[in-house]
């Protein structure tokens, strides 16, 4: 039921008709749009005011009709049946009406209060509003959900609460109303009795389920029936559409450019080339520009000053290296990586909206159904680039149980923004240029080796059923410069909120932990351990085969699973960087290569270190996310895959990288394809073995006649 003073109104249509844009233009709020699935993933609500008059905006997740195929469908269709006293606004675009209609249409047949949006999308329309609206009988706007100006005469129709009732009937079908006597009404109303015996009626799982249906009636179903109501309701539709002048010959996102962004030779090539170009402007370039501006107010202009103040006025010494060290030395390293951050979210964005990452999406969907995932998974997926908390969420779109799984189990091996400073700073004390490579190799090793994972379940536990995907191409998009803001505004606000709340914290946390004893007593000689280096003097061992065994990485190591950025700022804090430095990054970068330092590395364990950063556990968020989407078993599993995977690839890097060094790359490739070749030969020996000793005459191996 509605609230009788603050009326609920819900926000209904088809994927990629502009619900969410239309969302925000009438609540003046900053909801995430996109033209894929899972983009709304639970309901969306805003409370907004229209004069005197207090009214709740719901957003729903996309859906095509009332019979749903997929989570998000679900959700969506259970909360329009549970809150049916609601009045809907139904969004439709001019250029696939028709096909949007049929929701409408089901809509009008449980009689519900509508008024239609139809949002024209910068596109012309010849459609005779006047006409619909006679036919229909309900209101109806042509509107730019862009545009606050088209929004208007909308505005003031929900002031007046001018939705309107107009239930449609399907015709008569005596088997359909032989096949209602058999049915117990329950507690629904007349108008959700009927349209459940016809859903049900067309072997809808979804509404026989709702009715109770046991099997004995569920034999009695026209399996037939399904084609003929669908063929009334677009007969219908295209009636309506017809008397209305619409003309429906339009073809939906076609565009000259896809002949080069979707060729079969070009396409992989091209998307290759964006994502360099995004590493670069992110990491050199732009990004490292502005985040040396920012690193030099942080660290020059406001850490000095703060630190000569409470050097001169302050006697407790405990007290200043904790500001120093565990605020400045700590939040403000993480800090300085906001810019480099922001704009792989502004990057995805611009992406996403110019309608690449929709073409992208059906792209590959071929590629991942051979190994149980759908086109649906790589929005989940390009999600995790920016972060894995937030891309779990959107795995909830998945039609099949097990996909949905693997998919989220995947997102922690996609390289999240988090671990940017970790790749920058120790990847750039050993790689200067070349570094932006080698991050390019880390993001596509996560790839590789979840897809590898994936293709592990497909094969033994988390076998996919064959999975629907739907996918609408838009139309190419200029850039809205003023979305884009409201992207950057709300990144940078979520992370100066993680870090005035968790990081700053937890950077607190490890400075004390690093600096007192069990007894709590203050370290102020190298006799005294603190509690972090006996903790990580303990599981230091471990890690020895990886290159990497002080107390420093292992003790960092352990701080990076409450959040990845706490890495750099442990890291600083362990290594002594003064952060009222000139030069702060330099220093922390520099102190890595000198063996007298706490966490120091070479050229081979600095890479060994980043790939298992890159792998070896997902941060608590993604964990407790992990665990409500899949379960206390999966999440458990996926740590311990992650740490073991981690490990094995660390390793294997680590030595390769060590005999790199030792006998050159060339000798280790040549080593590399030998032994290639050797397996092969011996593989290939295998199956001819096998074929040759089998019967020519009944194909077996046991026959005492084979020949």
């Amino acid at each position: 039921m509605c609230a009788n003073k603050i009326e609920k109104i819900l926000l209904v249509g088809n994927p990629n008709t502009g619900k969410s844009t239309l969302f925000n233009l009438l609540t003046k709020s900053y909801a995430h749009t996109g033209n894929f699935h899972g983009v709304t993933v639970n309901a969306q609500e805003t409370t907004f005011k229209i004069d005197d008059k207090t009214f709740t905006l719901v957003d729903l997740p996309g859906i095509y009709s009332m019979s749903p195929n997929s989570y998000e469908e679900q959700f969506s269709i259970d909360y329009i049946l549970n809150n049916k006293n609601c009045p809907i606004i139904c969004v439709c675009t001019n250029q696939t009406l028709k096909r949007n209609m049929l929701l409408l249409y089901e809509l009008l047949q449980l009689n519900r209060k509508i008024i239609l949006v139809i949002n024209k999308i910068d596109n012309k329309t010849n459609l005779d509003i006047q006409k619909l609206e006679k036919i229909l009988k309900i209101k109806i706007f042509l509107i730019d959900a862009k545009n606050k100006k088209t929004a208007g005469q909308l505005l003031q129709t929900i002031k007046e609460n001018k939705f309107l009732n107009n239930k449609l009937k399907l015709k008569n079908n005596e088997k359909l109303n032989a096949f209602k006597q058999k049915i117990n009404k329950l507690n629904y109303s007349e108008d959700e009795y009927d349209f459940y015996c016809q859903k049900s009626y067309c072997y809808d799982k979804y509404y026989c389920d709702k009715l109770k249906l046991n099997e004995s009636i569920l034999n009695n179903i026209d399996k037939d029936y399904l084609e003929e109501q669908m063929k009334e309701k677009y007969n219908f539709i295209e009636n309506v559409l017809k008397q209305s002048n619409y003309n429906s010959n339009v073809v939906v996102g076609k565009s000259k450019l896809d002949k080069l962004v979707l060729n079969k030779y070009l396409c992989i090539p091209i998307f290759l080339l964006i994502m360099i170009l995004v590493f670069y402007f992110t990491f050199f370039s732009i990004g490292a520009y502005l985040s040396n501006i920012l690193r030099w107010l942080i660290q020059d202009v406001i850490g000095n000053n703060i630190s000569n103040f409470l050097s001169e006025n302050v006697k407790a010494v405990w007290l200043v290296n904790l500001v120093k060290e565990g605020v400045f030395g700590g939040v403000g390293t993480i800090v300085s990586f906001l810019p480099q951050i922001v704009l792989l979210f502004v990057f995805l964005a611009l992406l996403e909206d110019s309608g690449y990452l929709s073409r992208l999406a059906f792209l590959v969907d071929d590629a991942l159904k051979k190994v149980g995932l759908s086109g649906k998974s790589v929005y989940t997926l390009l999600m995790s680039f920016g972060c894995s908390t937030t891309a779990c969420l959107t795995a909830r779109n998945m039609n099949d149980k097990n996909a949905k799984i693997k998919t989220a189990l995947l997102t922690p091996y996609m390289s999240c923004s988090a671990k940017l400073p970790v790749y920058a700073v120790i990847g750039g004390a050993f790689f200067g240029a070349s570094n932006v490579g080698i991050i390019m190799l880390l993001y596509i090793l996560g790839i590789i080796l979840a897809l590898l994972l994936n293709m592990f379940f497909e094969k033994t536990y988390l076998k996919s059923n064959s999975q629907t995907f739907i996918l609408e191409f838009p139309s190419y998009r200029k850039i809205d410069f003023l979305h884009l803001y409201k992207i950057t505004k709300i990144n940078v606000k979520s992370f100066l909120l993680k870090i005035g709340s968790l990081l700053l914290g937890f950077s607190i946390l490890v400075w004390f932990l690093e600096n007192f004893t069990f007894s709590l007593k203050y370290v102020q000689n190298d006799d005294m351990k603190s509690m972090l280096q006996c903790v990580g003097e303990f599981i230091a061992p471990i890690f020895k085969p990886l290159g990497f065994a002080s107390w420093g990485t292992a003790s960092a190591l352990l701080t990076g699973i409450v959040a990845k950025e706490i890495i750099i700022s442990s890291i600083a804090i362990f290594n002594n960087i003064n952060s009222s430095s000139v030069n702060f990054m330099e220093n922390i970068s520099q102190s890595l290569t000198n063996p007298l330092n706490v966490v120091f590395f070479t050229p081979s364990s600095a890479l060994s270190f980043m790939v298992f950063c890159l792998l070896y556990c997902p941060c608590v968020g993604t964990i407790s996310v992990l665990r409500k989407e899949v379960g206390k078993k999966w999440t458990a599993i996926s740590i311990l895959l992650q740490f073991v995977i981690a490990y094995c690839a660390s390793l294997f890097v680590y030595f390769v990288f060590k005999l790199t060094e030792i006998y050159g790359i060339l000798t280790v490739l040549l080593f590399a394809i030998i032994i290639f070749f050797c397996v092969s030969s011996i593989l290939n020996f295998v199956k001819l073995k096998k074929s040759d000793v089998k019967c020519l005459n009944c194909n077996k191996n046991d026959c005492k006649y084979r020949k």
